[in-house]
């Protein structure tokens, strides 16, 4: 299961802070958090990253009288030296309620710009109505909403549009059913629009179950291996296959809109739909974080997670840290607000147009 980077976000709006100044075993939760890492993180080379120096830097803060409170500040730091949005830290306090939750290591420029609060403005719930006024603007009417908004998908007399916001709130079969629903709406149609900048993740079985139903022929999806536990060396490499399925595919011009909260199992959706050479994508990279997550407990009860994993595309291209870039960068605005006009959907129809006219992509 990938992380939700969404829902940890709109998770930590709830959570009441409290102090936690026990002293339990500082030393033996540091050093356990440290090994785990060394053991089993699967990117210490791809981000330059020096692991025993990071020990040297961290370790000396440390001592048997450091409170929990200060642990954890001296954990999440070090953490964030990875910059990996799949890295977790959870400090719990007296019956198991949580403290703190680690600082995110892969910031996002799209939630800087707009943020999850509807306190503040713009925000995220603004840019996705400013989305709905474009696609209604172009004529685009919603005939199909999943339970818990986690997809929907519209149509013009040309175009459709399918809104996917993430990839686990739904059960498998769901996303099956709604899939093959939006095949049947888009099938008369010259080109679509799949938006997944507003999804920070999930299970990547709903990643291929999604991009089955817009694929021609089996393809390589990617390539995945694991960090064998304390090794620089790795378990052998596994092939992930992308194939139809469903009774209908749509096969014919598509536009995937991304930004750089597209995260985890949204990246591997956008990784396998992008070798298909119908799809182009418009956005900005994605956020680099491809590894299902590894989780732990240390011996206070704290949960950490950690990237055990290595992703590579067909062509055995890593992601990791630098996300997919775009065929055609574009990033939303704050000002796209006052507007009223989102310019990737903009752009995603123009983009349909041109290839209606040439018949396909040049």
């Amino acid at each position: 299961m990938k992380n939700f980077i969404i829902a940890l976000l709109l998770t930590a709006f709830n959570i009441a802070f409290s102090q936690d100044n026990r002293v339990e075993q500082p030393i033996k939760n540091f050093d356990k958090l440290w090994n785990e890492f060394n053991d089993r993180y699967a990117n210490f080379e791809i981000k330059n990253i020096n692991w025993n120096e990071i020990y040297k830097k961290y370790r000396p803060l440390i001592n048997e009288n450091t409170t929990n409170d200060s642990l954890f500040k001296v954990c999440n730091n070090m953490l964030l030296e990875l910059k990996d949005g799949h890295v977790n830290l959870v400090q719990y306090g007296k019956k198991d309620r949580v403290v703190n939750k680690a600082d995110d290591g892969s910031p996002s420029t799209f939630i800087k710009n707009f943020p999850l609060s509807k306190e503040e403005t713009p925000n995220i719930h603004q840019l996705l109505k400013t989305a709905d006024k474009t696609l209604k603007d172009n004529g685009f009417l919603t005939i199909g909403v999943s339970k818990k908004g986690s997809m929907e998908y519209a149509v013009s007399k040309e175009y459709g549009y399918l809104r996917v916001l993430s990839m686990g709130n739904l059960s498998l079969s769901d996303y099956r059913k709604h899939s093959d629903n939006a095949v049947e709406a888009f099938k008369n149609l010259k080109g679509i629009i799949i938006d997944v900048r507003f999804n920070g993740g999930g299970d990547d079985k709903a990643s291929f179950e999604i991009a089955s139903r817009f694929t021609d022929k089996k393809r390589i999806g990617h390539y995945k291996r694991e960090k064998i536990k304390g090794s620089s060396d790795f378990k052998k490499l596994k092939t992930k296959y992308l194939e139809p399925s469903g009774e209908k595919q749509f096969v014919k011009p598509i536009v995937v809109l991304t930004s750089d909260l597209t995260a985890s199992a949204a990246e591997v959706f956008t990784m396998i739909m992008k070798e298909l050479p119908y799809v182009r994508v418009v956005g900005d990279n994605t956020n680099g974080i491809f590894s299902d997550m590894y989780n732990f407990k240390l011996p206070n009860g704290w949960l950490a997670t950690l990237s055990h994993q290595q992703y590579f595309s067909s062509k055995m291209k890593n992601f990791e840290g630098i996300g997919i870039e775009p065929d055609i960068k574009l990033l939303n605005q704050p000002q796209d607000i006052n507007n009223e006009i989102d310019p990737l959907i903009e752009k995603g129809i123009a983009e349909l147009k041109k290839a209606a006219a040439n018949n396909g992509y040049e």
